[in-house]
């Protein structure tokens, strides 16, 4: 009984621990040429109540950290871990 508790214990702690999912997607275009700047805005959130920095990851952000003030398009990313507990999200603005 003891070895097939471990057994499914060690399962689970595998599943736990290796469940990562990344999400890719475009947010928003424009009739803008791409330009040469690329600004990145972060965020970690736990439990999709809390975000660790107290920070948003928002376009304007992004835009504000490489100086963009043409936007061309924006992309979000979403990586999940820990069957999705732990979030972190990155948004990408790029322009001129």
């Amino acid at each position: 009984m003891k070895r097939t508790f471990k057994a499914f214990a060690a399962v689970m702690a595998c599943a736990l621990l290796g469940s990562c999912v990344t999400i890719s997607r475009p947010v928003a275009a424009t009739g803008n040429p791409v330009g040469s700047k690329c600004g990145v805005a972060k965020s970690t959130i736990i439990l999709g109540l809390w975000s660790s920095k107290g920070d948003e990851n928002g376009i304007d952000k992004a835009a504000k950290s490489a100086d963009i003030t043409k936007i061309s398009h924006v992309d979000s990313y979403t990586k999940s871990y820990v069957l999705g507990i732990v979030q972190k999200q990155t948004t990408k603005v790029y322009g001129e």
